[in-house]
């Protein structure tokens, strides 16, 4: 077995010191979802020196990692890495973060490493996400409200949505185009809704009458000529 006996200068005794300390306060954070793990690279079989929570079955005195042991022998600890995948021999994935210690001469001496379990929340998303779907390609849509004035508010709204506009609409022809997407949404059928439509785009009662009759005379000559 292991021992771990490793020759530190003050300045990465202070180094480790400190990151103990900072390991147990990320690991209570997400507890039981995070484990940190502290490596020193001067003995790679035996480079863990101190670990907070525990999701990977992994002790002190245990080895580097592949991806610290890649990184190590060549060299390529200059940057750190974050937010990454990794997995546990049982399968289970993880997301983690390496952050290599480095001398002042930019030599790698160690690694802090941050792992979250997020088997868990992958679960619950993909639970989450078959509820959430909807029929692909459906076109319906529906304001559930017995309010009959935030109903037509909401058909108007959507109108204008369609056409690509916003209010105040100001030509006549936008104003009837308007008037005929709330007549084809079945907007009038409601008695109120020619004093709220008429109040929502500040015009008067009897406009909004005679825009609707032209634009059902309109739909009705379109409908004769086969348009």
């Amino acid at each position: 077995m292991c021992t771990y006996d490793p020759v530190h200068t003050t300045d990465r005794e202070a180094t480790f010191a400190l990151l103990k300390r900072i390991s147990v306060g990320v690991a209570k954070l997400f507890t039981p979802h995070c484990e940190v793990v502290i490596h020193d690279f001067s003995d790679l079989e035996c480079s863990i020196i101190h670990m907070e929570g525990n999701i990977s079955g992994r002790k002190v005195g245990g080895g580097a990692t592949d991806l610290l042991l890649t990184h190590a022998r060549n060299g390529d600890t200059v940057r750190d890495f974050h937010n990454y995948q990794t997995s546990l021999p049982n399968g289970r994935n993880m997301k983690s973060c390496t952050m290599f210690l480095r001398d002042k001469t930019g030599v790698a001496y160690g690694a802090f490493c941050i792992n979250l379990d997020v088997s868990i929340f992958a679960g619950i998303h993909r639970i989450l996400g078959e509820f959430l779907a909807l029929d692909a390609g459906s076109e319906v849509s529906e304001t559930l409200s017995d309010d009959i004035q935030r109903t037509i508010h909401s058909i108007l709204r959507e109108a204008v949505n369609d056409m690509g506009t916003e209010l105040p609409i100001m030509s006549k022809d936008e104003k009837i185009d308007l008037i005929a997407r709330l007549d084809e949404k079945g907007a009038f059928q409601v008695k109120r809704a020619v004093p709220l439509v008429a109040e929502e785009l500040g015009l008067s009662r009897s406009t909004i009458y005679n825009y609707l009759a032209e634009a059902r005379e309109k739909t009705d000559t379109d409908a004769q000529n086969g348009a």
